[in-house]
C-alpha cells in the first residue's frame, strides 16, 4: 500500500510541473506579443527640420505643411520594427510548437507510466515468487544435507555394524557343517550358509555403491586390462567348473588403458553374471579388441537365456534384474558397475548375442 501511494503521488506531482511549464509557456508568449505593440518614436519633424527641408519657403508653409502632415514635434506613433515582428512571428510559432510538443509528451509520458507501473507490479509478484522458492530450495537443501547424514550413517553401519555379525555366522555355519553328521541338519546349516553369504554380499554392494555415488573422480593410471581380465577369469574358474562351463579369453598382445583398479569389480561382475545366467556345459567368451583410436572395447558374450528388448532399458538400475528369479545376487552389481564406468567416462551395455541365445555385455574404456 505504503508503494501504491508513492506512485500516485508521483505521477500527481509530473502531472502538476507539466501544467506549470504549460502555464509558463503561454504568459511567456503573451508577454512577446505585448512586448510586439509597444509605442516607439517616430522621426522628430520639428521646426529646424522643417526649414531645412523646405529651403526658403518660410515658416508658414512649413506650418502648413505639419497641418496636412498630421505630426509635429514629440508625436508618437505605433508602428513596430520589422526585425522585432519577425522575432516575434518565429518566437511565437516555436512557441506554440513547443506548447504542442509538451501536450503530446504529456500523453507519452503518463502511457510510459502506465507501462513501468505495471512492470513493477510484474516485477514485486516474481520477487515474492523467487523469495518463496528460494525459502523451499533452502528448506531442500537442508533436507538433502539431512538425507545425506543419514545414508552416511546407513553406510557406516552397512560397513561396521552389520558386516561384523555377518562374518561371526558365516565362520560359525562353516564349523558346525563339518561337524554335523545329520544329513537333514546339514542341509539347514547349508541353507543359513547360503543366505549369509547373500547377506554379506548385499551389505558389500550397498556399501561400494554408497561410496561410489559420493566420489566425483578417480585416479587413473595406465594398466593391461587383459592382465587384470586374466586374474579375473582365473579367480571365477572354480565357478564355472562347478557347472561346467568353459571361459574363453585369449589375448593376442597388450591392452595398455587409463584405469583404475577398481575397473577389476567391473569384469568380475559381468563374468559372474554370465556363469551365473548360463546353461551348464556352456561358453563364456571374453574378447578385447579397439573400437577407435581412443578406446577399447570389452566384451563377455553367454549362451544363456537373453535378456529382452524391454529390459535392456532398466537392467543397470538398482535393484532390478531382468525378472530373473531364485538367482543369488542383490541386483546392485550392474549399478555398480555403471557407476565404475561413469567414473572412467566409459559406456556400458547390453545387446543380444549374435551368435544364438544369449547376451553380450560390454564397456569401453580409454586407451
Amino acid at each position: 500500500m505504503d508503494k501504491s501511494c508513492r506512485r500516485e503521488a508521483r505521477e500527481t506531482g509530473s502531472h502538476k510541473e507539466l501544467c506549470r511549464n504549460t502555464i509558463f509557456e503561454l504568459v511567456l508568449l503573451m508577454l512577446l506579443f505585448l512586448m510586439a505593440t509597444q509605442p516607439v518614436f517616430a522621426e522628430d519633424r520639428t521646426e529646424a527640420h522643417i526649414g531645412m527641408e523646405t529651403g526658403n519657403q518660410g515658416v508658414s508653409e512649413a506650418v502648413l505643411s505639419i497641418s496636412q502632415n498630421g505630426q509635429a514635434t514629440g508625436v508618437y506613433t505605433w508602428e513596430s520594427p520589422m526585425w522585432l515582428k519577425l522575432s516575434v512571428g518565429i518566437g511565437g510559432g516555436l512557441l506554440l510548437i513547443l506548447i504542442i510538443l509538451s501536450f503530446i509528451l504529456r500523453d507519452k509520458i503518463e502511457e510510459k507510466t502506465r507501462e513501468l507501473n505495471s512492470k513493477n507490479r510484474q516485477l514485486e509478484i516474481e520477487i515474492r515468487e523467487r523469495k518463496i522458492a528460494e525459502d523451499k530450495l533452502k528448506s531442500y537443501s537442508a533436507r538433502l544435507k539431512s538425507s545425506n547424514e543419514l545414508k552416511d550413517l546407513f553406510t557406516d553401519i552397512l560397513r561396521h555394524d552389520l558386516i561384523n555379525p555377518a562374518t561371526v555366522i558365516k565362520g560359525y555355519a562353516e564349523y558346525l557343517i563339518e561337524c554335523e553328521r545329520d544329513v537333514k541338519k546339514t542341509e539347514a546349516l547349508k541353507v543359513i550358509e547360503r543366505n549369509n553369504l547373500k547377506l554379506i554380499q548385499m551389505i558389500e554392494n550397498a556399501a561400494n555403491l554408497a561410496k561410489l555415488e559420493s566420489v566425483e573422480e578417480l585416479e587413473f593410471e595406465e594398466l593391461d586390462i587383459g592382465t587384470i581380465l586374466e586374474d579375473v577369469v582365473q579367480g571365477l574358474q572354480p565357478r564355472a567348473d562347478e557347472k561346467g562351463i568353459q571361459i574363453e579369453f585369449r589375448p593376442d598382445g597388450k591392452y595398455p588403458a587409463q584405469v583404475n583398479r577398481i575397473v577389476e569389480e567391473v569384469f568380475s561382475n559381468l563374468i559372474s553374471n554370465s556363469i551365473k545366467y548360463s546353461p551348464p556345459a556352456s561358453r563364456i567368451e571374453v574378447k578385447v579388441h579397439p573400437l577407435n583410436d581412443n578406446y577399447w572395447k570389452i566384451s563377455v558374450a553367454d549362451n544363456g537365456i537373453g535378456i529382452s528388448d524391454d529390459e535392456k532399458t532398466y537392467i543397470f538400475d538398482r535393484f532390478r534384474r531382468a525378472g530373473k528369479t531364485n538367482i543369488k545376487g542383490t541386483g546392485l552389481g550392474l549399478a555398480i558397475a555403471k557407476r565404475i564406468m561413469e567414473l572412467h567416462d566409459g559406456q556400458i551395455g547390453v545387446e543380444d548375442n549374435p551368435s544364438g541365445k544369449g547376451a553380450v555385455f560390454w564397456i569401453t574404456l580409454h586407451k
